[in-house]
C-alpha cells in the first residue's frame, strides 16, 4: 500500500468537508455587494462575471442595469420539503416552490408551481370524463370520450420597489437580510395573485374571483360549516390528503377559542381543522376562510429567476445615501378545478 503524504490526507478532508457541506459554485456571490455596485454603475470583478454567466446560461443579454438572479441563489433560505399532496405538473426545475414555501401560505399549503416558461400556455384539462361500464361475459363496452378543454395563462408581470441603504449593504450581515426582504416581498405578491387577484389591471384571476367555487355560510361558523366545507371539496374528487385551510390571522384566533362542542376541543387546534391542516396569513381577505385540494392551483412562473434593477438616477437617494431597488417577476395563475375549493366569507 502507498503511504499518503500529509498533503494528499489534506487533500482529502478538504474534499470530504466539502462534500458534507454541499457545494456551491457561486457562494461566494454577494447579492448586497452587486447592489452597491450598480448603485454607482461600476459593477466588475466577481460579481459581474457572475451574473454574466448567469444571463448566459438563461440564453439573456446581460445589462449591469438590468440584471437576473436565478432561483437557485436564494434556496439556502428555504428549509422547505415536498407537498405530501400529488403535484398535477411535473417540473424539472423545482427552485421555485422550495424557495416560496417560507415566504408564501399558498406554497405552503401545496400548490403546483412550475418556473421556466417562455410562451403563452394552453394547459389541457378534463371537463368530463371517460364513462366505465360492467358488461357480462359476452357483453361490448359502449364507447365513451373524455371533453377537453384549454387553460390559457400569459405572463402577468409584478413589481416591487425597495428601498435599501448604502450602510446596510456594507454591514456583514446585510447579504441574508436583503435576500430575506426579495423573497417576503415575492410570497406576497404571489399569495395576493393567487388568492385575491382581480383578473384586470394586469393581476392574475385570482382563486376568490374564479366562478365555480363552492361557499359555506360563515355566520356563527362551527365545527359543522368547516365539515362541510371539507365535504364539499371531497365531492370534487379531491384527495384528502391534498386538503387545506387558509384564513386570517384574526379568524384563526377565533376558532381556537370555539369548541368543537362542549368538551371535545377547539375548532382550531395545533394548527389544524377538520382534521387537515390549517394556514394563516394576513393576505386573505378579512372574515374569510378557504378550504381546498391546493394542488389544483397552477402557478406559473416565466423563467427561472428575478430580474432585479438599481435606479442609479435618484436625486434623493443619492443625497441620503438610498438605493433604490426594483424586483420585478413575471406569473399567472389558473384554479384548474374551482369545484375543488369552498370559501367561507363574513365569518362571525
Amino acid at each position: 500500500m502507498d503511504i499518503l503524504t500529509r498533503a494528499q490526507l489534506k487533500r482529502i478532508g478538504e474534499l470530504c468537508l466539502s462534500a458534507s457541506q454541499g457545494s456551491n459554485e457561486f457562494s461566494k456571490f454577494s447579492l448586497a455587494t452587486a447592489i452597491r455596485d450598480m448603485q454607482h454603475n461600476r459593477l466588475n470583478g466577481y460579481e459581474l462575471e457572475v451574473l454574466e454567466e448567469w444571463s448566459s446560461r438563461e440564453n439573456r443579454s446581460f445589462d449591469k442595469n438590468r440584471v437576473f438572479i436565478p432561483f437557485s441563489e436564494f434556496r439556502d433560505l428555504s428549509k422547505g420539503t415536498a407537498s405530501a399532496g400529488g403535484y398535477l405538473v411535473a417540473t424539472e426545475t423545482p427552485e421555485a416552490v422550495d424557495i416560496l414555501r417560507p415566504w408564501s401560505v399558498t406554497a405552503r399549503a401545496g400548490i403546483t408551481v412550475e418556473t421556466g416558461l417562455i410562451g403563452d400556455q394552453a394547459i389541457p384539462k378534463t371537463t368530463t370524463k371517460a364513462t366505465p361500464y360492467w358488461v357480462n361475459e359476452t357483453g361490448q363496452v359502449t364507447a365513451s370520450n373524455p371533453s377537453l378543454t384549454q387553460v390559457a395563462m400569459t405572463p402577468k408581470t409584478c413589481g416591487a420597489l425597495v428601498n435599501v441603504s448604502r450602510q446596510l449593504t456594507l454591514q456583514t450581515n446585510a447579504e441574508g437580510f436583503i435576500r430575506r426582504e426579495l423573497m417576503r416581498t415575492i410570497g406576497t405578491a404571489v399569495d395576493q395573485g393567487v388568492l385575491n387577484g382581480s383578473g384586470a389591471s394586469g393581476q392574475p384571476l385570482g382563486l376568490l374571483n374564479t366562478t365555480g367555487i363552492n361557499t359555506e355560510t360563515g355566520t356563527s361558523l362551527a365545527q359543522a360549516g368547516v365539515v362541510s366545507m371539507k365535504r364539499k371539496v371531497s365531492d370534487s374528487n379531491a384527495m384528502d390528503e391534498d386538503i387545506s385551510f387558509i384564513s386570517t390571522p384574526s379568524i384563526r384566533e377565533l376558532l381556537e377559542k370555539r369548541e368543537r362542542s362542549t368538551g371535545s376541543g377547539f375548532m382550531w387546534d395545533r394548527d389544524m381543522v377538520a382534521s387537515r391542516p390549517a394556514y394563516a396569513s394576513t393576505d386573505v381577505p378579512t372574515a374569510t376562510m378557504i378550504c381546498g385540494a391546493w394542488p389544483y392551483i397552477y402557478l406559473g412562473i416565466w423563467g427561472n429567476g428575478f430580474v432585479v434593477e438599481i435606479n442609479p438616477y435618484d436625486n434623493t437617494g443619492f443625497k441620503t445615501g438610498m438605493i433604490q431597488a426594483r424586483l420585478l417577476l413575471s406569473m399567472d395563475v389558473s384554479v384548474l378545478h374551482p369545484a375543488a375549493f369552498c370559501v367561507a366569507t363574513s365569518i362571525t
